[in-house]
């Protein structure tokens, strides 16, 4: 039954019970017996009131009626990715609060479904990635292990080749390792902590970078300088930056300091193209197009370093603006 109806009936049923009440009550008051003739008046008084009463009670029906047929169309919009919001300048508070409810709700699923396709996408990207980038060392193992079964090997090449089965097994080891690194750094559990930031970067993690060609390591933060988060969260993110500006910086120096509540290294290498500064945090993307895979790496680190600042409701970005080097910036989500 639509709701028309329904109130139709509701208020047909409500309007001759009150009619009924009414009558009765009204030759009560005014104590006159109800015979015959008095009561044939009452049911004629109430039979006239009954069209009315459906009148108004159709007026009401179609009103109301109006007013959920617009919700159950929102809900099937909504049902349909359609995430219009709409003005809520309703007369009638519960209905209006219902359509403040339903823009909450279209606002925080488009965000989601947007969230979830393009984390469908990068899914897609890394796992093609990730497949393209083990195959290659299983396709070198399986082709050397056949041509030693095949005899075309001899025992003088035999060390060598051993010794490629044993670096690309070895690089197939390390990418598996940085997979499950990145998988692990999706998960939301952080345990934050205040962290004195020179300290720890003078004390663990300096004595772990080793710069080339007398590039200078500088540590420009000062003592009160700190941070809430996961200290190990840290150090992995400090570490995959330093290593990228020692891979990429041939002179000069790689400086650290903190400013407007944000820890920045900066360094004077090569720098980043403003095309590539939203790339890079892309699972596989590298910069370093080398052919040599045990060179340029997976491009897994800085993606890994992303997920963790989020984790820990911090943003990971590079500066475009920067033009001497690289300036990457860890500051708060909402600073």
């Amino acid at each position: 039954m639509s709701i028309k109806k329904l109130l139709l009936l509701l208020y047909l049923i409500a309007g001759l019970i009150i009619a009924i009440f009414t009558a009765f009550m009204t030759f009560y008051i005014i104590d006159v017996p109800i015979g015959m003739k008095m009561f044939s008046k009452i049911v004629i008084t109430i039979v006239l009131t009954l069209p009315i009463i459906a009148f108004l009670s159709y007026i009401l029906g179609s009103f109301f009626s109006k007013k959920f047929i617009f919700i159950q169309k929102r809900l099937l919009q909504i049902a349909e990715e359609d995430f219009t919001a709409y003005g809520t300048n309703e007369s009638i508070k519960e209905i209006a609060d219902i359509h403040k409810t339903l823009n909450t709700v279209s606002t925080q699923l488009d965000t989601s479904i947007n969230e979830l396709k393009a984390k469908n996408s990068e899914l897609t990207w890394m796992v093609r990635s990730f497949a393209h980038d083990f195959r290659t060392p299983l396709t070198i193992i399986a082709g050397n292990i056949e041509a030693i079964e095949d005899g075309f090997i001899s025992q003088k090449e035999l060390p060598t080749i051993l010794q490629k089965v044993k670096l690309e097994t070895s690089y197939m080891n390390e990418l598996l390792s940085d997979v499950l690194l990145f998988i692990h750094s999706l998960k939301s559990v952080a345990r934050r902590e205040k962290i004195v930031l020179k300290k720890l970067i003078d004390e663990e993690i300096f004595a772990l970078i080793e710069p080339q060609n007398g590039v200078k390591l500088v540590n420009n933060i000062q003592e009160n300088d700190a941070l809430e988060f996961t200290k190990i969260d840290l150090k992995k993110i400090l570490m995959n930056l330093l290593n990228n500006s020692v891979k990429f910086t041939n002179s000069g120096s790689i400086i650290l300091f903190f400013e407007n509540n944000s820890l920045i290294v900066q360094d004077t290498g090569i720098g980043i193209m403003d095309d590539e500064c939203e790339k890079i945090f892309q699972a596989f993307y590298t910069v370093d197009k080398s052919k040599n895979r045990l060179k340029s790496g997976f491009g897994l680190g800085l993606a890994i370093a992303k997920n963790l600042a989020q984790k820990n409701a911090y943003v990971l970005q590079c500066d475009t603006e920067y033009e001497n080097g690289c300036k990457m910036i860890l500051s708060p989500n909402n600073p």
